[in-house]
């Protein structure tokens, strides 16, 4: 078949800041799938994750580096015996937070009528005033909330991105032969692999803390009972491993996270939160020593150890963030 069949795509791209990650879905002929991975370290300042300003300040020097990881691969893809490595691939992106403004908005009433509910959710937006809305692509999910619970009737999550952003990733993907399919934010996707990969079959009933520490950024997010219910991301300037490592910054993530619990528990009184997954490049352990301790939760780690059990395979570089995200974008 056609590399264009299928409901999802089986190459995913992973920008990052400080590298980019390139994953493949293969099926081995006994129908088994196999999820391989790679990375490839990038200049520092080569991608600088902003909602509003370019983020790619090597183009050129960028696409030979996709153009590298992407072609690695390329000698696997036959078809009844046939290669068609000169065809188009169709991927899914992932971009880091720091890229897009993710917000979780409560509504009392959501249009039936799809304009209708767009239109109301861009008008709350700029209501907010959190993001400028002139040329920006939003989409977004609506769930409702559940029963018992003192919030709105309905909860939605959205993402926002200024197309000139969204434009500069399509148009470098599209550069080296690769068509963006998909486009998705880093944490959200996270969010899915844990949610499919996890051992504790009950995550649909506990309240979570979620907590990314990559791509020099921080996000918190906390889910309830399997929704999300809040969402923060703040750009931390330094690598993931520097702030594990620095007392100073360590407390700082330990101030963000009890900061939304605190607003979470203030908008949703019902939650009870005593779970936390961590999600970080570099050595956790001490982060996940202090939230266990000071925040009195019990932390899940989410990273390679995790799944290694599945067999995947991150070929040519260290098993990190970078590689784990890129492996969710095709799980």
């Amino acid at each position: 078949m056609w590399d264009w069949v299928g409901s999802r795509p089986r190459h995913c791209l992973k920008f990052g800041t400080d590298s980019i990650g390139w994953a493949v879905l293969e099926r081995h002929w006994t129908g088994r799938r196999r999820h391989r991975c790679v990375m490839s370290a990038l200049s520092d300042g080569m991608v600088k994750p902003s909602p509003t300003d370019e983020n790619l300040s090597e183009p050129t020097a960028l696409a030979a580096r996709v153009r590298a990881l992407a072609d690695a691969n390329k000698g696997r893809r036959a078809v009844g015996g046939s290669f068609f490595s000169g065809l188009p691939r169709r991927i899914a992106v992932l971009l880091p937070d720091t890229a897009v403004r993710v917000t979780v908005l409560q509504l009392e009433q959501v249009p039936a009528r799809r304009e209708e509910r767009e239109a109301l959710i861009r008008w709350r937006l700029g209501q907010e005033q959190l993001f400028p809305l002139n040329g920006a692509k939003i989409v977004s999910q609506v769930f409702p909330n559940h029963r018992g619970s003192a919030a709105q009737a309905y909860t939605a999550l959205t993402v926002a991105i200024q197309e000139p952003v969204l434009k500069q990733y399509e148009s470098l993907c599209e550069s080296v032969g690769l068509i963006p399919h998909e486009v998705g934010v880093t944490s959200l996707r996270l969010v899915d692999l844990w949610r499919k990969i996890s051992r504790r079959s009950d995550w649909q009933r506990r309240d979570v803390l979620w907590i990314n520490l990559s791509d020099r950024a921080l996000t918190t997010m906390v889910l309830q009972r399997g929704r999300l219910v809040f969402y923060r991301c703040k750009l931390l300037g330094v690598d993931a491993a520097d702030v594990l490592e620095t007392t100073d910054l360590l407390n700082k993530i330990l101030d963000e996270c009890s900061a939304s619990l605190e607003v979470c528990q203030q908008q949703h009184p019902s939650m009870q939160i005593h779970d936390a997954v961590i999600c970080a490049d570099g050595d956790a352990a001490g982060l996940q020593a202090q939230i266990e301790a000071q925040l009195q939760l019990s932390v899940e780690p989410l990273g390679w150890k995790s799944v290694e059990t599945l067999g995947w395979v991150a070929k040519g570089s260290h098993p990190g963030m970078t590689s784990l995200a890129a492996i969710a974008g095709v799980f």
